[in-house]
């Protein structure tokens, strides 16, 4: 007898899970002959530049370097001077779930970083690393959305319609980014850049069949040395825009963009003026991973039987995503940090956030990190001086117990930063943001064999049977015991197709014949 089975193949990636590692590299350093001695360091900070990621059976390996800038005051002058130099790494880290991954998405943050003075033509750095890696898969899942059949098969089956949320399309890309930053009116010029930081974000993203738009900001922030000898800052937020090359895919869909930095250069003038010290120009070498995720309408048979035959049907389990629901908040956070001095100025301000951690409380997530601030200021005599604190930011909204949820933070802006009599205050913004997943498992039928050469035997089963309808059953689970189908009670009791059972109905259940 004929029996056909109509499949679907849902295409799409998926991310596994996360490996985590803390990753140590020390280098001691000669200072150059162009640098004056050291007498005292100030401070030391580091920029991360991934340069490759590789994956190699269940091993992932990446590579990079970290910039470090170390600010010291120097033997027998005044004021601050830098020295930088790189930090070359190379880390790995093994799972299971890298053997089938076609890309890698890696997370590099610097946890510390320590420079102290060994002589005044000497210095040694240590720095750790967190290293989060993540593989993304091609996956490909095969479910039956009919079942064509002869009447003398007796099959019935229960099919559902879902709503998937998949990532359906990825890509990447490296590009650069140039642009000049220009010394606001009433600060003094450059004689000297000290130190030079970028955060990049996205702010927007739109897509057009195959093309994505990128836009977002880098926010720079300069520390530099005037022509006067003193020591200023300035801030820049610089737009950017890219286009991605990505699969086809409707406009609604939604674009997941990780900004990841290779390198930075950076140098006193522009183009056009290389003598302007107003100007700095500054190129960036980013690396972009977009992820685009859509919504798919999917038809599954999620059970089967025969009234007649036997059937052993072959179910599959796949964990996916149904709705989703991504939305941002932005909490304030307000702190007088002591620093056992009088300051007479603040020099600049470094914000930083570690990784999200996220708990539950009923319909409530509970979104803690800590903030970590760094400030280098004058005391009352000049001497500069750096402050450091750790800095608890919570966020709380609500979210659906049957939802899964993550969150990362970012920088707000909205910085303030005064001095007070107790020390320094300090106010700024923490962005967080919230992605509640509906996470479930879809269970379908992807094959099935019906024992035709041994029909069931109902000869022992009466012809009717009343039973008292129970909410914890549905029809199709009465039908399916009996032998019978959902169709043949509706019609024995006079329902329609779309009146539910109410508990404690009796019910008539006719074999069927």
């Amino acid at each position: 007898m004929e029996l056909e089975l109509k499949k679907e193949t849902l295409c799409f990636y998926e991310f596994s899970t996360a490996a985590t590692a803390v990753h140590e590299e020390a280098t001691e350093t000669i200072v150059p002959d162009y640098c004056p001695d050291i007498a005292r360091i100030i401070d030391s900070d580091g920029k991360v530049f991934l340069r490759g990621k590789d994956i190699q059976g269940d091993k992932a390996i990446v590579t990079g370097s970290v910039k470090v800038t170390v600010l010291f005051t120097p033997e027998g002058e005044n004021g601050i001077r830098n020295l930088e130099f790189s930090l070359p790494f190379n880390t790995s880290l093994s799972n299971k779930d890298f053997e089938h991954c076609q890309s890698l998405f890696a997370r590099v943050h610097i946890q510390s970083i320590e420079t102290k003075s060994l002589n005044p033509r000497k210095i040694f750095t240590r720095v750790l690393l967190t290293v989060r890696l993540q593989g993304l898969k091609s996956t490909k899942a095969d479910f039956c959305t009919d079942i064509s059949a002869q009447s003398a098969l007796g099959i019935a089956q229960m099919a559902r319609q879902e709503t998937l949320n998949l990532i359906t399309a990825y890509t990447e890309k490296d590009f650069t980014f140039t642009d000049e930053i220009a010394i606001p009116a009433g600060k003094e010029a450059v004689l000297e850049i000290l130190s030079c930081t970028i955060t990049p974000s996205v702010q927007e993203t739109k897509i057009f069949g195959a093309k994505l738009i990128v836009k977002g900001i880098l926010l720079a922030e300069l520390l530099y040395r005037s022509e006067q000898q003193g020591i200023a800052s300035a801030t820049a937020e610089l737009p950017f825009s890219q286009i991605m090359e990505i699969e086809e895919s409707p406009e609604d869909a939604a674009a997941a963009i990780t900004l990841q930095l290779s390198g930075m250069d950076y140098h006193i003038g522009s183009d056009e003026n290389p003598d302007d010290r107003r100007r700095v120009t500054l190129a960036v070498y980013l690396s972009a991973q977009a992820c685009i995720r859509r919504s798919v309408q999917f038809r599954c048979i999620s059970d089967v039987y025969s009234t007649v035959y036997e059937v052993t049907p072959t179910m599959s389990n796949l964990q996916c995503t149904g709705e989703i629901n991504a939305f941002t908040r932005r909490q304030s956070v307000r702190q007088t940090i002591e620093v056992g001095v009088v300051p007479s100025a603040v020099l600049s301000t470094a914000i930083s956030f570690d990784e999200v951690n996220v708990s539950r409380e009923d319909n409530t997530a509970v979104l803690q990190t800590m903030a970590h601030v760094k400030l280098l200021f004058l005391d009352e005599g000049g001497v500069p001086l750096v402050a450091e604190r750790q800095l608890e930011c919570t966020c709380r909204v609500e979210v659906s117990p049957e939802c899964s949820c993550t969150a990362s933070v970012r920088y707000g802006g909205d910085l303030s930063v005064a001095i007070s009599s107790n020390g320094i205050e300090i106010r700024f913004s923490a962005d967080f943001s919230v992605e509640a997943a509906d996470r479930r498992q879809l269970l379908g039928l992807t094959d099935m064999t019906v024992d035709t050469e041994h029909p069931k035997d109902t000869s022992q089963l009466p012809s009717i049977v009343l039973k008292v309808f129970d909410e914890d059953e549905s029809l199709w689970d009465i039908a399916k015991r009996y032998s019978t189908t959902a169709e043949v009670i509706r019609a024995a009791n006079d329902m329609d197709e779309d009146c539910a059972c109410s508990a404690g109905q009796l019910l008539l259940i006719p074999r069927k014949r």
